[in-house]
């Protein structure tokens, strides 16, 4: 191995790997993740990615501009709702215990 970044990202000229960027601004609020070759060459190892999620989930996880995870395709962003699936029966994909009028132990189960 050359030890350099591979070209591919689907032949839009990026690279396989994915780094935190700081505008000008420096902000946190304004920060992404982004894969092109300037911001990559020459970033330490350990703030490199494997996916543009997990850049975003290991340098912005609490950015409540949501600059980085915006950038996500659409399918990899969090909707914000509780997913509906449950083989189809129409529940939730959590279940939570459930404890009876009675608040008796041995009555309670779990429901979603």
């Amino acid at each position: 191995p050359s030890g350099a970044p591979s070209f591919d990202n689907n032949g839009l000229g990026g690279l396989d790997v994915w780094v935190p960027v700081w505008p000008a601004t420096n902000s946190f609020e304004d920060g992404y993740c982004s894969n092109l070759k300037e911001y990559v060459i020459g970033t330490p190892e350990a703030q490199i990615y494997a996916s543009e999620f997990d850049c975003c989930q290991e340098n912005f996880p609490d950015q409540t501009s949501g600059v980085c995870i915006s950038n996500l395709p659409q399918d990899l962003q969090p909707s914000g709702a509780p997913s509906f699936d449950n083989n189809g029966l129409g529940g939730l994909d959590v279940w939570v215990p459930v404890w009876p009028a009675t608040n008796s132990f041995e009555d309670g189960y779990c429901s979603n």
